[in-house]
């Protein structure tokens, strides 16, 4: 993703990353609610369909917000790649067992 410049935003630092979002909320309250609404549910419904951003601070945290706002197809298919990805991972028996307990705990509900 670019910013207004053209620039990779994949490459910013925290540091500028988190002033970013501090401008950001700025320019938000200091617009009309309605047309921060409309606006921001814009690019929400354009990043939506695509992949999941790179992680803002913690990677599981943002993996599970983009979860959130997935549908049934896009949670399908980035599960199934992840998987057949972790699959080629020389994780060793342990390391298997440990990500299939972990999925399995997740499952529980």
């Amino acid at each position: 993703m670019a910013d207004a410049a053209g620039r990779d935003c994949g490459e910013m630092s925290q540091g500028l990353r988190l002033s970013r979002v501090a401008e950001l909320i700025d320019a938000i309250h200091a617009c009309h609610p309605d047309d921060a609404e409309h606006v921001l549910s814009v690019v929400l419904e354009d990043w939506q369909t695509g992949t999941p951003m790179p992680p803002f601070l913690d990677a599981m945290s943002d993996a599970e917000f983009w979860a959130n706002g997935a549908t049934f197809e896009n949670l399908c298919a980035v599960f199934l790649a992840a998987g057949q990805k972790l699959a080629r991972y020389p994780l060793g028996p342990r390391g298997r067992i440990r990500m299939i307990r972990r999925l399995m705990a997740g499952l529980r509900a």
